[in-house]
Parts: C-alpha cells; sequence; structure tokens
C-alpha cells in the first residue's frame, strides 16, 4: 500500500473531510474510479455481462442515461421515448452522435394507446403525468409544475415490434417516469416476457400523488416475475431530513 492510499485510508482525513463540508458546504471525495464508485459503470457493466443487445429507454428526459452508456462502450441499440416537447428536442439533438440510438416519435409510455395530459415541472426531470406534492415543492421550487402539454400515450406492447423487429433481441427495460411506473408495467405485459433486465425507479417515499407503485411493490413484481436484483442506487434525497426519496434498481432474470 502507497503512501496515498494510507493517507485516503485514515480516519484523521475522514474526519478533516467531516469538518471542512460542515463548515464550508463542500464535500471532498477522493477515489478509485471503479463500479461501486459509478453508477454508470456499473450498469454498462452488468449490460456487457448480460449480453444486452437492446435497451428501451422510458423516460428518457433529455438522454442522460443513454448517454451514459454509450460513454462507457456500450455497443447495442437504444430506443428513447420521451413526452416533454423542450426535453424531448434536446434529446433528438443528443443523440445524432450515435448511430445506434433511436429516438421515437414524442409520446408517454402508459397502460392505454390515446392521449394524456403530462405535468411539466421547471427542472423537466420532475416532469410527470402525475401531479407532484405540494410538501415536495415547498423545499424544491425547480420541481413546480409551469405547464401542461398534450402528448400521444402508448402501450409499449403496441409499438414494440416497430422499433425491435429482431426476435433475438436481448432487451432491458429502463423505466424512470416519476411515479408512472405501474402503469407502463400495465402496458408492457408482453415486453417483459421478452426482457432479460428491469431497470425502474423505486420510490421509498412517494413524492407523487396517486402513485401506485411503491418500494414492497416493486420487489414482490420483480420477484414473481424471475427478476433478481443486482445494483440498487440512491436516485432523490429528501435535503431536509436526509430521507432518501427515491433509489433505482436493476433486475436481471437468470
Amino acid at each position: 500500500m502507497n503512501l496515498l492510499q494510507k493517507i485516503l485510508q485514515s480516519k484523521t482525513l475522514d474526519r478533516a473531510k467531516r469538518i471542512i463540508g460542515k463548515s464550508t458546504g463542500l464535500y471532498i471525495r477522493l477515489k478509485r474510479f471503479t463500479p461501486s464508485a459509478s453508477e454508470d459503470m456499473r450498469n454498462a457493466m452488468l449490460f456487457k455481462m448480460m449480453g444486452i443487445t437492446h435497451v428501451i429507454d422510458i423516460g428518457a428526459n433529455t438522454g442522460q442515461f443513454a448517454e451514459s452508456l454509450y460513454d462507457f462502450g456500450y455497443k447495442g441499440k437504444v430506443i428513447s421515448f420521451e413526452p416533454v416537447n423542450n426535453a424531448y428536442q434536446e434529446l433528438l439533438k443528443r443523440s445524432k452522435t450515435y448511430p445506434n440510438w433511436q429516438v421515437a416519435e414524442r409520446c408517454a409510455i402508459g397502460s392505454e394507446d390515446g392521449e394524456i395530459e403530462i405535468n411539466v415541472s421547471d427542472d423537466t426531470v420532475f416532469s410527470s403525468i402525475l401531479e407532484i406534492k405540494d410538501t415536495y415543492v415547498s423545499h424544491n421550487q425547480k420541481s413546480q409544475i409551469v405547464r401542461k402539454e398534450k402528448t400521444p400515450v402508448h402501450r409499449i406492447d403496441s409499438i414494440l415490434d416497430q422499433y425491435i423487429p429482431e426476435k433475438d433481441a436481448v432487451i432491458m427495460l429502463k423505466i424512470d417516469t416519476q411515479g408512472y411506473e405501474k402503469e407502463v408495467l400495465d402496458g408492457a405485459v408482453e415486453t417483459l416476457k421478452r426482457s432479460k433486465g428491469l431497470k425502474i425507479e423505486i420510490p421509498l417515499y412517494a413524492i407523487y400523488a396517486d402513485t401506485r407503485f411503491e418500494f414492497y411493490d416493486i420487489m414482490e413484481f420483480a420477484k414473481t416475475n424471475g427478476f433478481h436484483p443486482y445494483s440498487f442506487h440512491v436516485e432523490g434525497i429528501d435535503l431536509n431530513t436526509g430521507r432518501v426519496n427515491t433509489i433505482d434498481g436493476v433486475f436481471f432474470r437468470g
């Protein structure tokens, strides 16, 4: 073990970092760049290990997730779905650099085919078909609803074949729809049967009204459908209390 490693592991340094953080608000962390330090690296490694060839990216926002996969060497296809218009336009621009990244026509994914209204937040990552709770908005003003937009909505089962006609595709179904995950899964019965993996946002404390799928529901759903947990990542935290609101879970069959 070299000197730098000894310094980084010393309890004295840990205490110094706590004192600096408390007094300045800056969190200092030095750590080797490994799967334990990076969720993005971990996802890409897991997808490679499991032979994922196609990612269904539901709730793409501006493309952060897909781009991170490609940054870490993913070579397969990504099909992204996003209903919020300004996020969708940025998603289109971001995807142009990557030949295997396809952006579907602007739409929401849910339990039925038709049209639906989405609540657009100031920061579009909080946008949802469900309404965000006032208790959350009160301490995160960027999450407040600034407008509503009409958008087409489809069951993923209705449209999957036009995006993934390959019958031998090894599919990862990724769902990040801000409390609307149950409705997406209700419209993904056949898609789920074809999916090797499931990546889903999991509420520990729901910040959206009428959220139908929370932690225990998702754990039971994954178990019932033959998915095993491979990775979890803390996503949203209440900065006033320290409570974790949401985590991301990655599950695979087999």
